[in-house]
């Protein structure tokens, strides 16, 4: 006989720290003539998956969203091109390849990871997802916005101790 176990509010928080490299607020930016360009990076939300009942036959899955927004300012009006890369970190428990949440008793880890589709087949990892895209750059500035959903799974039939777990994803752009 197997005892259900609900779990409330298990969270996996995706906290924002060392978005910009220090002492630089440029992106990584080629094109002619006199630029600046800035990017700066927000989550929409913490990925929360709610209760979770390890006798459940299937993982539990939820998204959030992840925005960065490339900023480019010129003198004269060029086409400009910004490229980054978004990278999470392990969290506050685990590793990269195989996240943990901790709750109310630390020897038991709630496992998790999160993905770069829906079809969790890729593991969001430090460095694996980019983007670059052309910005015809203006006085005031040029601003470009884009969002990139962080697909998470709980895997199912994990047997803990009920209660909160939660973990702290540090989202970095690197540029």
């Amino acid at each position: 006989m197997r005892t259900r176990v609900a779990v409330p509010a298990l969270t996996a928080a995706l906290a924002l720290a060392g978005l910009l490299a220090p002492g630089a607020s440029r992106a990584a930016c080629t094109g002619l003539g006199v630029f600046t360009c800035t990017v700066t990076v927000t989550a929409a939300t913490p990925l929360a998956f709610g209760n979770y009942d390890p006798a459940v036959a299937t993982p539990k899955d939820n998204t959030t969203t992840i925005t960065v927004v490339g900023k480019v300012t010129s003198l004269v009006a060029l086409l400009v091109n910004l490229s980054y890369t978004i990278g999470l970190d392990a969290g506050s428990a685990g590793a990269i390849t195989s996240r943990q949440m901790v709750g109310p008793v630390s020897s038991t880890p709630l496992g998790y990871n999160l993905y770069t589709s829906n079809t969790h087949g890729t593991v969001w990892n430090a460095s694996n997802v980019s983007d670059s895209y052309n910005i015809t750059a203006s006085v005031l500035g040029t601003t470009v916005s884009r969002d990139y959903t962080v697909y998470g799974r709980i895997p199912a039939g994990q047997y803990v101790a009920p209660g909160p777990y939660s973990s702290t994803i540090t989202v970095t752009v690197t540029y």
